[in-house]
């Protein structure tokens, strides 16, 4: 007897000894995927949440993969689901300070479940301090040969969350120096056009601040 297989499922084919000789035949499935194994797949649209304390966070699960019947959230992620809803989309409100997970169970119509942790943070302070941009930047050409020139570009700050120093031009990084220098020079300056030199502070954790800059006129 030859055993059908489900459709659009990958099977092993049965040989065809096993065929002949008439002894059952086994079909081997072979999942292809998370909502393959569970019938589900829980998703949320982002993948953090954060704001100040008061905040109300809405949770939309709806991009889930498959017929979810039941949505389980554990909103502290202390491992024990505060909230089940059909609904696929929870608000919740965050009184205080908070920093950890999400937690999302859904469950399919055969059963089967899926769960995400998702990062949130509920805080005043943000987590990347924003840094001020550099005040009084200044371009002064020192040489210029055949439209090239190289420049000492200056500027001041006395902020001291600044880890480093970028130099752009034109938007195009030319160069990244120590948080305690205050000026540096820059080669190779084409100048057949007006060229926007821009200074921005960059944090030890890889944030950046606003630009300030100046127009180094086309010349040479």
């Amino acid at each position: 007897m030859e055993v059908s297989p489900p459709s659009a499922v990958p099977t092993l084919a049965p040989t065809s000894s096993a065929q002949a000789s008439g002894a059952p035949v086994q079909a081997i499935t072979i999942p292809l995927g998370k909502q393959r194994q569970t019938g589900v797949e829980a998703r949320l649209p982002i993948n953090g949440y954060s704001g100040p304390p008061g905040s109300e966070i809405t949770y939309d699960a709806s991009g889930s993969v498959g017929v979810v019947v039941k949505y389980e959230w554990d909103v502290d992620g202390d491992g024990s689901y505060d909230r089940t809803t059909t609904d696929p989309v929870l608000k919740h409100r965050y009184n205080a300070a908070f920093e950890g997970v999400i937690i999302l169970r859904v469950t399919g119509i055969a059963g089967g479940t899926d769960t995400l942790e998702t990062p949130v943070r509920i805080s005043t302070t943000p987590r990347y301090q924003r840094l001020a941009a550099p005040l009084n930047v200044q371009v002064e050409v020192l040489s210029t040969v055949g439209g090239i020139s190289e420049v000492k570009v200056s500027w001041e700050s006395n902020d001291p969350a600044v880890d480093r120093w970028g130099v752009t031009l034109d938007g195009f990084p030319a160069g990244v120096v120590d948080g305690s220098t205050r000026s540096v020079n820059v080669t190779e300056v084409h100048r057949e056009e007006d060229v926007l030199v821009e200074v921005l502070g960059l944090t030890a954790d890889g944030a950046l601040g606003e630009r300030a800059g100046t127009t180094l006129p086309a010349g040479g």
